[in-house]
């Protein structure tokens, strides 16, 4: 098609050239330069057009960018996305354009994925990072080629890519550890500003409601000095997370809590391929028993605490059998926190509180911690045991639940079947306690105390 063209084209300046040269010029003597001024004389965009498509069948100057100084976001982001560079990292225009990217996980596993649009959601917590290029604002996107989550940041002078386990709070971090791509917008207005496909890309970039905002009432001389790692601090962290504790009497307060440092976990222990590591700063006050709560934070050293809308248990099966939902999830977890102004908590509040740290509230007062949590499992306590670990009494009107017994090596367990006779899953308790469960096939789903 494009040799036709050419041709016609040729055929047409010919044809210009006798009519206009009339007898005083020879068509068999006129020279390559008389040719090309006739050119220029009858459409020089045509010819350029013609010697763009010529070199790229993707070019065109009516469906690209006229003027560098309003190039959207959404225009850099496509150009971004054509880029060779970046290829192996994000899902590329081509990709976009062909509804269909490989995603590939942590074991080399690869899957397809679809994909329609290509989402930016405004992220106010991505855009608090320390030290990030001027102007930039940062979204999170729904579509990755990896195990990670994948973050754009655009402004004027350039696209950033960030391909990360968790949350970014410092661009510093990024570029020391080298996940980071950036792309000169400049330089990408030279080699894409004809082709047409920009437009074809940016118009499957798609704008979606912003991630939930962080609450802003925050005091930042509150507690700047703290001990955050003080039995009182944790008991300050509780108590805000967990209202309902403010004002229990200490005979109520009958958990134990313990504290954790979550740093390098995998935040779905149970999908470790398809989830995120948590971040420096981030742990865990987890009650005993299990239906005490727990809270998965970070100090932000202002007087407020980021608190993560972490699940205690795994318990929806999508966490373990849907990879896409696992890692989206859990993304959306660490880059989202909720940003609380810490509880100004009384003494008294504290001192209750603090007591449940060292298992030494009113109603345990005659038991030590080494004896409270070596309690011997028995076959009377073993569905205590179970009921601690989920939280709640055993649905006997869905299951009907095995009598336990005691495995060869000298663990409790049982069985529960459904109402029509199916097995459903089982339960595994260690001489300390922990409950391990088990779907009908055998597989592990969670443990815990």
């Amino acid at each position: 098609m494009i040799l036709l063209k050419k041709q016609l084209f040729s055929g047409l300046v010919l044809m210009s050239v006798v009519i206009l040269s009339g007898c005083t010029i020879s068509i068999g003597g006129g020279s390559n330069d008389d040719k090309s001024s006739e050119n220029a004389q009858k459409g020089e965009s045509q010819d350029n057009q013609s010697n763009d498509s010529s070199n790229n069948e993707d070019n065109s100057n009516e469906s690209g960018i006229k003027d560098e100084s309003n190039i959207t976001e959404q225009q850099s982001i496509a150009m971004a996305m054509l880029d060779p560079s970046v290829e192996d990292d994000i899902v590329t225009g081509d990709e976009l354009l062909s509804g269909k990217y490989t995603q590939t996980f942590g074991a080399g596993e690869k899957k397809e994925r679809n994909i329609d649009t290509l989402e930016l959601a405004e992220s106010p917590e991505l855009n608090k990072m320390k030290n990030k290029p001027n102007g930039m604002k940062f979204y999170s996107l729904n579509a990755t080629k990896g195990s990670y989550a994948t973050i754009v940041g655009v402004n004027k002078d350039e696209v950033v890519y960030i391909k990360t386990q968790s949350a970014v709070q410092d661009f510093n971090d990024v570029i020391d550890n080298g996940t980071v791509d950036r792309l000169n917008i400049a330089d990408l207005y030279k080699k894409y500003k004809d082709n047409r496909k920009v437009s074809n890309v940016a118009s499957k970039i798609e704008y979606v409601d912003p991630l939930p905002s962080s609450d802003d009432d925050s005091d930042e001389d509150n507690n700047s000095n703290e001990n955050v790692n003080s039995d009182e601090y944790y008991a300050k962290v509780w108590l805000t997370a967990l209202p309902s504790y403010r004002n229990m009497d200490e005979s109520e307060m009958n958990a134990e809590l313990e504290f954790n440092n979550l740093e390098g976990e995998y935040l779905n222990p149970y999908n470790k391929a398809n989830t995120v590591k948590y971040p420096k700063g981030v742990y865990r006050l987890a009650g005993y028993p299990t239906a005490a709560g727990h809270v998965v934070y970070k100090n932000n050293g202002d007087g407020t605490i980021s608190i993560y809308n972490v699940p205690s248990h795994f318990h929806d099966e999508r966490w373990t059998e849907d990879d896409d939902y696992s890692q989206k999830e859990s993304e959306k977890i660490l880059n989202n926190p909720k940003v609380v102004k810490l509880y100004d908590a009384s003494d008294e509040q504290i001192e209750r509180t603090v007591k449940m740290f060292d298992g030494s509230s009113s109603m345990d007062d005659d038991v030590s911690d080494e004896d409270s949590n070596s309690e011997k499992v028995t076959r009377e306590n073993v569905i205590d045991k179970v009921e601690s670990y989920e939280g709640e009494t055993l649905d006997t009107d869905k299951y009907t639940f095995k009598e336990p017994e005691k495995t060869d090596e000298g663990k409790w367990g049982f069985s529960f079947e459904d109402k029509d006779g199916n097995l459903a899953g089982s339960y595994i308790i260690d001489d300390d306690g922990k409950v391990t469960e088990y779907d009908e096939d055998g597989e592990e789903v969670g443990s815990g105390y």
